[in-house]
């Protein structure tokens, strides 16, 4: 009997000491992508029985964001979330320091351009990671454009048709990001680097939303995904969209009949691209210790060469690690897939990330206001920039 009970004393310190834990995963991963993550986290409670997780579909990113803000202000997170950037900022003292439950040879290994500190703490890590790429029509365009120069003078030469449903490019304004990227590559700045002062409408960013409001003569401007109207057989000769956007685009453009190809973003000084997609964030409020420690391990488990490979593959986000984006898994999958090839090579050349303001979240709401005006052409650019940094002033000002 005192054998009996010293055996059963070990399974339960082996299992941490709380016996089994549930923990709830909230995320915004539908169809494909949703089937990926639920097969991934399957395959960890095989490999950790004495986790349960209770994974749950809270819609898209709004509804996901919306959620996330009334069961924090409730004091009712979900142990584990999905979560961008400019979400983080709103509720950094409910999230638990990561540094302090993973184990550091995993925070090592994620890229840098995907670093996650916020006022000092690293409380996320990235996941499901994607990069802005060109979509193009090998038959419209036989040699995507290289630069900007390029471009415009491509776009121009397709013109826009709107009775034939002929554009030269596109551009979504809830996606300021491709704004971002081409202020970026001006060699500019939302602000400055001791966030101080808007930096935004100075020469760089003059030069960035004049480009953008010259190619937006030419293009077709929708709140929906341009696969939709690619679909529905519009033509678009060429169109700045995520990695995590190919599957479909090109399913898109395989309906309309259409070849459709991916290259760089054309570039300017620099060949920067912004980084795409959320992170992965642990609650405090609320959780034991218990759960905190599961929530750990899944992210370690995600994070994992052969996972974040596998949900890389299935999903078209990017790997976050330098084991898998450099291993040979990874690199034996894209030398067959040249498409792949490009975006891998994108985010390596010149991916960065969100600004980690802690006013980022209503920066950003200006920033697609401002950045839809400036593609529906209703004021100068300059005008419009100036107007733009005067509210970013008064929103970090506060």
């Amino acid at each position: 009997m005192r054998r009996m009970l010293v055996a059963l004393l070990v399974v339960v310190l082996g299992l941490g000491g709380f016996g089994q834990v549930t923990i709830s995963f909230w995320h915004a991963m539908s169809g494909a992508l949703g089937e990926a993550l639920t097969s991934l986290v399957q395959k960890f409670q095989a490999e950790n029985p004495d986790v349960v997780v209770d994974l749950v579909y809270q819609g898209g990113y709004s509804a996901l964001q919306q959620k996330l803000i009334a069961a924090v202000a409730a004091g009712q997170p979900p142990t584990l979330a999905q979560q961008y950037e400019n979400w983080t900022t709103q509720w950094l003292d409910a999230l638990v320091d990561l540094d302090l439950f993973l184990p550091e040879e995993v925070l090592a290994d994620i890229l840098p351009q995907f670093e996650q500190i916020f006022e000092g703490r690293i409380i996320t890590v990235p996941f499901n990671k994607s990069i802005l790429v060109l979509y193009y029509r090998p038959d419209l365009i036989p040699n995507p454009p290289k630069t900007w120069e390029e471009f415009e003078e491509l776009v121009a030469q397709v013109g826009k048709d709107e009775a034939k449903g002929v554009y030269g490019t596109a551009y979504r304004p809830p996606n300021p990001e491709i704004f971002l990227t081409l202020l970026h590559q001006a060699g500019g700045s939302i602000l400055s680097e001791d966030w101080t002062k808007v930096t935004l409408n100075d020469a760089a960013g003059l030069e960035a939303a004049e480009f953008a409001a010259r190619t937006a003569k030419y293009a077709l401007v929708q709140s929906a995904y341009i696969s939709d109207a690619v679909q529905k057989g519009i033509t678009v000769a060429m169109w700045i969209d995520t990695s995590a956007g190919y599957t479909y685009n090109m399913n898109a453009a395989k309906t309309a009949g259409v070849p459709l190809s991916v290259a760089p973003v054309p570039c300017y000084k620099n060949c920067a691209s912004m980084i795409q997609g959320t992170n992965l964030g642990i609650f405090s409020v609320n959780q034991t210790r218990a759960q905190i420690e599961a929530a750990a391990r899944l992210i370690a488990f995600l994070l994992r060469e052969d996972n974040i490979v596998y949900w890389a593959q299935k999903t078209g986000y990017l790997p976050v690690t330098k084991t898998a984006i450099y291993g040979k898994l990874w690199q034996d999958y894209i030398a067959q897939r040249p498409e792949h090839k490009v975006m891998t090579d994108q985010l390596l050349a010149g991916g960065f990330g969100q600004l980690l303001h802690p006013k980022y979240m209503d920066i950003r709401s200006l920033l697609i206001t401002y950045w839809e005006l400036l593609l529906k052409g209703e004021g100068a650019p300059k005008k419009i920039l100036d107007a733009l940094a005067a509210e970013i002033a008064s929103v970090i000002g506060q």
